[in-house]
C-alpha cells in the first residue's frame, strides 16, 4: 500500500487508546507503591490485574510510531523527518526535563546530603537528560530518539534483507526490556527497536494486514485473552520475572501486538463514528505523556494520609481511577492553557 499523505482518523484514535493504557499502567501502581506496598491481598490482586492489562502499554506508542512512519512520513526527505523529531519530540523533552529537575532539585539535594554525598545541579541535569531520569516515565524518550535514529537502517534492512528485518521484529520475544529501575539498558533498546520495526512492517503492508485481521480476528482475540489469563496467573503465582529473557515480556509483546492489531481493525471499521473524546486524547497524547505523572502526584499527596488507614482493594481502585482522570484532565487543561499563552510555540514545550 502506498504511504498516505495526510491525517488518518483511526490511527489518530489509536494514539488516544495508547495514552489511556499508558496512564492506566501508572494510575494504580503509583497509588500503591508511592504510599507503601502490595499488602493487603486485595491490593495485590488489583495490582496484578492492572499490570496484566496495562504493563508494556508503551509498546502501543512504539508500534504506532513505526506504523505512522510507513504510512505518512516515509515519503518525506530524511532531513525533514529528523528535524521534526528534534523540534516536536526532543525539544519538549529537554524543556520538561529541565523544569522537573529544577522542581525536584531541593528534594534531591536533601536526600543526597542525608546520604553524606555532594551533588551539583548541572551533572544531575545532564544525567537526567541522557537517561530520562527527571521523572519516572521519561526514560522512553531517549529510547524513542534512538529508534528514530535507527529508522534509515531499518528501511534499508526491509528493502535489502527482508528476512532479517522480520526476524529482528521478533527479537523482543527472546530479548526483554530491562526491569525497573534501570530502564536504560542495551536490551531495552533492542526490545523497543524490534517493536518499532514490527510497526514499520505493519504499515508497509497495511491493507494486507487489515484483511488478515478481519479474517482471523476471533482466533487472534482468543489468543490475546489466553495470554492475558496466563500473565495474570504468573503474577498470582509470583513466577520470577527474569533478566535478559523474561517470559513476562515475551507474553506482553505478543499480547500488545495482537491487541494493537485488533484495536486498529476495530477503529478502522468504525472510523466515521469514532468518539470525539478518543480523538481529543489522540491530539493531546504527547502532552498527556509528559504531564500526567505530575497530576497523579497531586492526587496521591492529597490522599496519602487518609489512604494510609484505608489501604484496601476497593479504595485503591477508586483512588487509582481518580489518578487516571486527574492525569488525563489535568494534562489536557494545562496543555490548553499553554496553547493559549504560547500559540504555535507550545508544541516546542509540551509537544502539542
Amino acid at each position: 500500500m502506498a504511504p498516505a499523505t495526510g491525517f488518518i482518523p483511526h490511527l489518530h484514535a489509536f494514539r488516544g487508546f495508547a495514552i489511556l493504557c499508558i496512564i492506566g499502567a501508572h494510575a494504580w501502581s503509583f497509588m500503591i507503591f508511592w504510599t507503601g506496598g502490595l499488602k493487603p491481598g486485595g491490593i495485590t490482586t488489583l495490582f496484578h490485574l492492572t499490570e496484566t492489562l496495562f504493563h508494556d502499554a508503551t509498546l502501543f506508542f512504539t508500534l504506532i510510531s513505526g506504523l505512522l512512519f510507513s504510512q505518512i512520513l516515509s515519503g518525506k526527505p530524511w532531513h525533514s523527518f529528523f528535524i521534526s523529531k528534534v523540534v516536536n519530540v526532543l525539544l519538549p523533552y529537554l524543556v520538561i526535563s529541565l523544569i522537573l529537575t529544577g522542581i525536584y532539585w531541593p528534594y534531591a539535594l536533601e536526600y543526597a546530603q542525608g546520604q553524606g554525598k555532594d551533588i551539583a545541579f548541572l551533572p544531575v541535569l545532564g544525567s537526567n537528560l541522557l537517561l530520562g531520569q527527571a521523572s519516572i516515565h521519561l526514560w522512553y524518550i531517549p529510547v524513542l530518539m534512538v529508534l528514530f535514529a535507527l529508522t534509515p537502517l531499518l528501511v534499508w534492512l526491509h528493502k535489502r534483507v527482508r528476512w532479517a528485518f522480520w526476524l529482528f521484529s521478533l527479537s523482543p520475544l527472546v530479548i526483554s526490556r530491562s526491569p525497573f529501575p534501570d530502564f536504560i539498558q542495551l536490551q531495552t533498546f533492542v526490545f523497543f527497536a524490534g517493536a518499532y520495526a514490527l510497526g514499520m512492517g505493519i504499515g508497509l503492508h497495511y491493507l494486507k494486514v487489515q484483511r488478515y485481521v478481519t479474517r482471523y480476528w476471533l482466533s487472534m482475540l482468543l489468543i490475546c485473552l489466553a495470554i492475558s489469563v496466563t500473565l495474570f496467573l504468573l503474577y498470582q503465582w509470583e513466577y520470577p520475572t527474569g533478566g535478559l529473557f523474561s517470559v513476562y515480556q515475551t507474553l506482553f509483546y505478543g499480547q500488545k501486538a495482537l491487541a494493537a492489531l485488533l484495536v486498529l481493525a476495530l477503529f478502522c471499521r468504525v472510523e466515521a463514528r469514532l468518539p470525539q473524546w478518543l480523538m481529543t486524547l489522540g491530539t493531546y497524547s504527547f502532552a498527556i505523556y509528559f504531564l500526567h505523572v505530575t497530576f497523579i502526584g497531586f492526587v496521591i499527596m492529597a490522599s496519602a494520609d487518609w489512604y494510609s488507614s484505608h489501604r484496601e482493594g476497593a479504595w485503591t481502585l477508586v483512588l487509582g481511577s481518580a489518578n487516571l482522570l486527574a492525569g488525563i484532565l489535568g494534562s489536557i487543561l494545562l496543555a490548553k492553557i499553554l496553547q493559549k499563552l504560547l500559540g504555535r510555540h507550545s508544541r516546542k514545550l509540551i509537544g502539542v
